[in-house]
């Protein structure tokens, strides 16, 4: 009897709510902070072991590597694999306890046409202009920001030559 009741109130709410139409749903293209958003995707996931990780990573997705690094010490290891269209960082972190470090994706990034002018836009939006970073081993320059659960976002576009 509870449960009949409680979904004759879900379904009676359902109905007499006010319907929301895709155009108030969602902003206009004009209102985005960032557009563009072009191949080669990225993202970089935290694993328990890197070489196994790597491997699989290359086979599904027919990546190679790109480079790798590591701490002296082993307690943490890097390993960088490219494709055409996707560059995946396997990140391998043994520095805190196993309970408390996670597995999973730790940062999911995008290629834009101009990272300058996304740090700009961003910034104009958020008050705080994120810091462009160049890679010249990856050939790449990048910047990060992060969503309201502290993930990371990072967007990059090709180094130019200066």
């Amino acid at each position: 009897m509870r449960q009949t009741l409680l979904s004759q109130i879900v379904l009676c709410v359902t109905l007499t709510a006010p319907s929301i139409t895709v155009a108030e749903a969602v902003p206009e293209p004009s209102a985005a902070w960032v557009t563009d958003i072009r191949a080669p995707q990225y993202f970089a996931v935290f694993v328990a072991d890197a070489e196994v990780s790597a491997a699989w990573y290359r086979k599904v997705f027919g990546l190679r590597e790109l480079d790798r690094s590591q701490a002296p010490d082993g307690t943490w290891q890097i390993i960088n694999l490219t494709g055409p269209a996707l560059l995946v960082e396997i990140i391998r972190d043994n520095r805190q306890p196993a309970e408390s470090r996670g597995r999973g994706f730790a940062k999911v990034g995008f290629s834009v046409v101009d990272v300058e002018v996304a740090a700009a836009a961003i910034g104009r939006a958020a008050e705080s202009t994120p810091r462009v970073i160049d890679i010249p081993q990856h050939g790449l320059r990048i910047v990060q920001l992060r969503d309201p659960d502290d993930n990371i976002i990072q967007l990059s576009s090709p180094l130019k030559s200066r």
